[in-house]
C-alpha cells in the first residue's frame, strides 16, 4: 500500500540538521485524522513493502529508508531540490 505523509514533528534541541532530528512523521489515515510513527517505525514499514510519499503539486515524491552512525530513519528520494522535502512538511 501507499500512504500519504501528512506533517512531521521536529526535535529542535537535536544536534542534527538532517532528517535525523524527525521525532515523529504523520500518515494520513484512512479512515481520516493522522496517525504519527517514529522515523523508525517508517523505515521498518518500507522493509516490508509499504511506500510513503509526500506531495509536491501534482508529483509524488517518495521517502526511502536511510541508515547514518547507526541511526535508521527516512528521507525523501532525491529530486532536484536541494532541501529534503520532508522537513518542510507542516508541523503535527
Amino acid at each position: 500500500m501507499s500512504y500519504r505523509i501528512k506533517c512531521v514533528e521536529i526535535n529542535n534541541a537535536c544536534e542534527f540538521k538532517d532528517c535525523r532530528k524527525i521525532k515523529l512523521i504523520g500518515v494520513l489515515a484512512q479512515g481520516g485524522g493522522v496517525n504519527k510513527y517514529p522515523p523508525a517505525r517508517i523505515y521498518e514499514r518500507i522493509n516490508d513493502g509499504e511506500e510513503f510519499f509526500i506531495l509536491n503539486g501534482p508529483k509524488k515524491t517518495f521517502l526511502i529508508k536511510a541508515e547514518r552512525e547507526g541511526t535508521k530513519y527516512v528521507r525523501t528520494e532525491p529530486n532536484d531540490t536541494e532541501d529534503d522535502n520532508l522537513l518542510k512538511q507542516s508541523a503535527c
